[in-house]
């Protein structure tokens, strides 16, 4: 129902106080557990006042990813080098996407026409651009290195969903790895304690986007050559 259709009621919110629990809900339960009757349940009105400030479910879902990009720094580096300026946007996502997971399967799966969102997506893609990259490469690699961004924070060792292990869990897995029968698994054997302990986030962050962005560096190089 849009904002001109004679049945919708006239709004007793604005979209910033409709946005802010929102994505609190999301935050809390999930993506799947916003929509325009559960907000209205959580704000105490009617949902079809919703409408004069978001046409449909689909505009709700962009506003709330422009709203959580607008909460990072997702600011450029003007003159900088292509991978410096790359690096800062993948670390403001992963920023964001770990106070936010939910964000991650709507920035995979859409593209927000709103500015903020844009703004960055520009900017990755005028890294490529400086890299080498052709627009169709430079594309796709972008399109790759979101999705990887999302799959760092997805099976990131600090996720809120997972069960804490003991530490004799990790001293159990410890040794099966590293006892006489990984003798034929050298390299296993000598990084049973990394595979198996735990794992410095901020390390793993670092290393993620630095695998991210190296990994575009090569790709462009290459690119490069052969033209």
């Amino acid at each position: 129902m849009s904002r001109n259709s004679p049945d919708a009621s006239k709004p007793t919110l604005s979209a910033a106080q409709i946005l802010k629990v929102a994505v609190s809900l999301a935050d809390r339960e999930g993506l799947e557990s916003v929509s325009m009757r559960r907000l209205g349940r959580e704000l105490s009105v009617s949902p079809m006042g919703f409408y004069w400030h978001f046409k449909d479910k689909d505009s709700l879902l962009d506003a709330m990813t422009e709203s959580v990009i607008a909460m990072g720094r997702f600011d450029d580096l003007p003159g900088a080098a292509w991978d410096e300026r790359l690096r800062r946007v993948l670390l403001a996502l992963v920023t964001q996407l770990r106070d936010h997971p939910w964000v991650g399967r709507l920035v995979i799966e859409r593209l927000v026409p709103l500015p903020r969102f844009l703004a960055a997506l520009e900017i990755m893609l005028d890294s490529a651009r400086q890299a080498g990259l052709s627009p169709q490469d430079g594309a796709t690699l972008i399109q790759l290195a979101t999705q990887s961004a999302v799959a760092l924070v997805e099976h990131a060792p600090d996720l809120k969903t997972k069960p804490p292990k003991q530490s004799s869990q990790y001293a159990a897995e410890r040794d099966e790895l590293a006892g006489p029968a990984s003798e034929q698994y050298p390299n296993i054997r000598a990084a049973a304690g990394p595979l198996t302990g735990r794992q410095n986030v901020e390390d793993y962050y670092r290393l993620g986007i630095d695998m991210i962005v190296l990994g575009i560096g090569a790709v462009a190089r290459q690119s490069n050559r052969a033209s």
